[in-house]
C-alpha cells in the first residue's frame, strides 16, 4: 500500500476519489482500497523539499516528479532540479510484478545511474528523512493489515489499521499504524516502528485538496525522531493526465542530459 513519497514515491501525493463505504471493512480491505484507488493515467508535480536540521535550520530543494500507470504497476521519475549542489540528481522507482520495486539512482558526479539493493533500500534517501523504502509502495499482500480503531485525527475521519509485514525481514519497520481518511481513502498518518518496537518515524498530511477531480495530498511531512529531523514536501502545482511517454521512465531516460 502506499504510506511512503508521496512519493510515491512520493505516491502518497497522489489521492482517490472514493465515496465512503457503506459497510464495515475489514483492516485488509481498507489497505486494498488505498492500494488501488485512482490516481488518473499519468501526473507531473512540481514541488518544493525542504529539509529541516535539528537545530531548526532549513534548506530547500526542488524537484520534478513524473508518475505514470503501466497497467496495475505504476512508475515514478524524480529529477532535483534546485539548487545546484543535487541539481540533476535522478531517482527512478519500477514496479514489477511480484517481489520489490526495483530504483535506480543518477548521481551527475558518477555520470551513471546505480540500482539500489538489499539493505541499501532503509538507507536515506539523498539526505533526506525518506529512506528508499519509503519511496515506493508495496501491495497489501506482502502485509497483514488489521483495523484496529476509528477516529479523528487533524480534522480527518480515520480508519487506524495495523501493518505487519508478513515475511519480518521483508521491511525495516517492524509494523506501522496508518490513519486513512474515510472520505478519499488517503493515508493521512503513519506512524512507523523499529525492529526495535519503537516509533522511529512518522509521516503526516497537513492539506488535501482536489486537483482536476483527485484528492490530492499538496503538504507531507516526515519526522525523524532519532536524527531529530524533518522533511517537508510541497506540491506547487500538478497535472493529471498529460499523456506521459512510456521512455521517460527508461533506464536510459536517467543517464541523458
Amino acid at each position: 500500500m502506499r504510506y511512503a513519497l508521496i512519493v510515491s514515491a512520493l505516491a502518497l501525493f497522489i489521492a482517490a476519489g472514493i465515496k465512503p463505504a457503506q459497510k464495515k471493512l475489514t483492516g485488509r480491505q481498507i489497505a486494498e482500497k488505498v492500494y488501488n484507488r485512482d490516481d488518473g493515467a499519468d501526473s507531473i508535480a512540481r514541488m518544493e523539499m525542504i529539509l529541516v536540521d535539528k537545530k531548526g535550520r532549513e534548506t530547500k530543494r526542488q524537484l520534478i516528479m513524473k508518475l505514470r500507470d503501466k497497467g496495475a504497476l505504476n512508475h515514478s521519475f524524480l529529477e532535483f532540479t534546485e539548487p545546484a549542489d543535487i541539481a540533476g540528481t535522478k531517482f527512478l522507482t519500477l514496479e514489477v510484478e511480484n517481489g520489490d520495486a526495483t530504483q535506480y539512482l543518477f548521481l551527475p558526479a558518477l555520470g551513471r545511474a546505480r540500482r539500489i539493493v538489499g539493505g541499501q533500500k532503509k538507507q536515506s534517501f539523498v539526505n533526506t528523512d525518506f529512506s528508499y523504502e519509503d519511496m515506493s509502495r508495496r501491495k497489501p499482500d506482502r502485509d497483514k493489515q488489521t483495523l484496529i480503531k476509528e477516529e479523528k485525527w487533524n480534522g480527518f475521519n480515520c480508519y487506524v489499521i495495523k501493518v505487519m509485514p508478513v515475511k519480518p525481514d521483508d521491511s525495516q519497520y517492524s509494523k506501522s499504524e496508518v490513519w486513512v481518511d474515510k472520505q478519499s481513502f488517503v493515508v493521512v498518518k503513519v506512524d512507523f516502528y523499529n525492529k526495535k518496537g519503537k516509533k522511529s518515524k512518522q509521516l503526516t498530511v497537513g492539506k488535501l485538496e482536489r486537483q482536476a477531480g483527485i484528492w490530492t495530498a499538496m503538504t507531507a511531512t516526515m519526522k525523524n525522531f532519532k536524527r531529530k529531523t524533518s522533511t517537508i514536501l510541497l506540491v506547487k502545482g500538478i497535472k493529471y493526465n498529460t499523456g506521459l511517454e512510456e521512455k521517460i521512465f527508461a533506464l536510459r531516460n536517467l543517464e541523458e542530459k
